[in-house]
């Protein structure tokens, strides 16, 4: 996270930015005396957050992992006259990487966005059209992932969750009974579910995302019951077609539901759907221990809940492992 700068305020990012050149205003003595308080708190909390992004980036470098940051092509620059240049994401807030604010930090920011909204109201009046523009209804943008590439999908998402929601029986493989009991599926969540798997900045990640953005069809975690879903086994990543693995997906997804073995449910007539959250750590199964004392699996499949329920909030898609201890 940049340094968090203020003379009577403070500006959350110095990002380069595709600025709307806003008109800008002049602030009345009494408007700059009322955020000075802030503006120190925010000097003090720009300094913490800095050495926790540093701290970061250093624990992913011993892994060999370079940063990815959150989407940075959706912003733009609100000219507050004397008092500087601020710079904002499309959602009406401070540009900057909330990993490494706290809670109790984040009371501070949001008291300083109120201050942002109270005196510059035309300001902010067209941010959610601004995030929403070219979006697909009923498909959302998530925070931290607005670029382009990640809408791509959006149109196939929507059309193969009504077809799920329809034909639940069919994609699960069980019979009506059990495919009554099936909670709907919604494309935010199919979609959370492809950021988590694919939403990377590296070559690989884009490379699965335009072709296999579920990893569902990987040479390395194959299993014969995914003949079930309309796939071969393949020699190499990213075989098959966009629509084609998507639909294997979701398909192996719904069976996952039903046992971990993800056979078409009506070879487990007595099973009954466990829920979206359990079949998606039985998507991914990995069984490592991350840094809160968890399964990765049970880590990775609330990430993308968490992701799907409240898209306005960014969820970060790394995961961190706990630290190994050394053998005597």
């Amino acid at each position: 996270m940049k340094r968090i700068l203020a003379i009577a305020l403070l500006a959350l990012a110095t990002l380069p930015c595709q600025s709307q050149t806003p008109t800008a205003m002049v602030l009345d003595m009494e408007a700059v005396m009322e955020a000075v308080p802030l503006a120190i708190e925010a000097l003090e909390i720009s300094e913490r957050a800095a050495a926790r992004e540093a701290k970061h980036v250093a624990e992913l470098a011993k892994r060999g992992i370079a940063e990815v940051p959150a989407s940075a092509s959706v912003k733009y620059t609100l000219d507050a006259g004397a008092v500087g240049k601020f710079i904002f994401d499309n959602w009406g807030e401070f540009y900057i990487d909330r990993r490494f604010v706290t809670d109790a930090e984040m009371v501070t920011i949001r008291k300083i966005e109120a201050w942002f909204r109270k005196h510059f109201p035309a300001q902010f009046a067209p941010v959610k059209k601004r995030v929403n523009s070219g979006a697909i209804k009923g498909v959302p943008v998530f925070r931290g992932f607005e670029d382009a590439r990640y809408q791509v999908h959006d149109a196939m998402i929507l059309k193969m969750v009504r077809d799920f929601n329809a034909n639940k029986a069919k994609w699960c493989g069980g019979s009506a009974e059990q495919a009554a009991k099936i909670p709907d599926l919604t494309p935010a969540l199919v979609k959370s579910h492809m950021i988590e798997e694919s939403g990377g900045n590296g070559k690989r990640s884009r490379d699965a995302w335009a072709i296999d953005p579920l990893q569902v069809n990987v040479p390395g975690d194959w299993g014969d019951e995914k003949t079930h879903v309309g796939l071969s086994k393949p020699v190499r990543r990213n075989e098959g077609t966009i629509a084609g693995n998507i639909k294997a997906a979701i398909m192996y997804l719904s069976r996952k539901g039903f046992s971990t073995a993800a056979r078409p449910a009506a070879d487990l007539p007595k099973a009954t759907f466990s829920g979206w959250t359990t079949a998606l750590r039985r998507y991914n199964g990995r069984r490592d221990r991350t840094d809160t004392d968890r399964y990765y699996s049970d880590e990775y499949a609330d990430k993308i809940m968490r992701r799907a329920n409240n898209p306005e909030r960014f969820e970060p898609i790394e995961i961190k492992l706990a630290a190994k201890t050394e053998k005597r």
